[in-house]
């Protein structure tokens, strides 16, 4: 007998499958908002004002925490409901 709904179960199968994409949005975020600090102190040492593009690499370093703790979120659910559907990344040979 299954604790959870069938929407529910929909939910964390899907979350389960979009492992793989949460971690690579979060390394992408990573990326691209360390070059946006950069690029903002950049703009900042030039006597331009940078605080703009400053803040965009903030909430973009935030969007990629948040992708962090998705795909660990999705990493735990696998663990607690084997026989669920397998994450894109395994092999099957």
């Amino acid at each position: 007998m299954s604790l959870l709904e069938p929407s529910e179960a929909a939910f964390v199968e899907k979350s389960i499958r979009r492992e793989n994409l949460f971690f690579r949005l979060s390394m992408l975020g990573v990326f691209v908002g360390l070059i946006l600090l950069v690029m903002a102190v950049l703009r900042w040492t030039s006597g331009e004002p940078g605080a703009g593009t400053f803040v965009m690499g903030i909430l973009v370093l935030l969007n990629a925490r948040q992708n962090l703790r998705q795909a660990k979120y999705a990493r735990v659910l696998a663990k607690l409901m084997p026989g669920s559907v397998e994450t894109e990344s395994s092999d099957d040979g």
